[in-house]
């Protein structure tokens, strides 16, 4: 389903997103008994929620014209959507809970190169063009996180 939003929306929608992500996170940490499966989870829900306060901080920053923008928007999944879509174990293995990380990663990815690729404007551009580069330096950090936990 394609729909139309102004550039702050799909922000806003995507700060939503990861608090979502990071809800089902904190969720399914507590019901871990796993050391290392909690261990996980904690690193992802911290990234989660640092890559929510980054589009918070980063909305209050971009410009306003730029901000109101309009674009054609196409992801609308909810995260429980998401996670349903993933179909995990329950509780998920902690392979299961390492792949969903990357899905999350991956769909944020996606996001940002769909709405850089559908816009015209130099300056939205840049904007999504930055939130790119965090998520890919986010993922980057949690990967070497997480591989630590596989040396344990």
């Amino acid at each position: 389903m394609k729909t139309f939003k102004q550039a702050f929306e799909v922000i806003n929608d995507a700060e939503k997103f990861h608090l979502d992500i990071a809800d089902a996170y904190e969720t399914l940490m507590n019901k871990s008994e796993d050391y290392r499966t909690q261990l996980l989870l904690k690193h992802m829900l911290e990234h989660e929620q640092r890559m929510a306060k980054n589009l918070a901080n980063y909305s209050e920053v971009a410009q306003y014209k730029v901000m109101k923008t309009w674009l054609q928007y196409t992801h609308e999944e909810s995260a429980l959507d998401f996670i349903r879509r993933l179909n995990l174990s329950d509780p998920p293995t902690i392979t299961e809970i390492n792949n969903m990380g990357r899905e999350v990663d991956r769909y944020f990815s996606e996001l940002y190169q769909a709405v850089y690729g559908a816009i015209e404007s130099m300056e939205v551009k840049e904007v999504f063009e930055d939130l790119k580069q965090i998520q890919d330096k986010e993922r980057i950090t949690l990967s070497m996180a997480t591989n630590s936990l596989w040396d344990m």
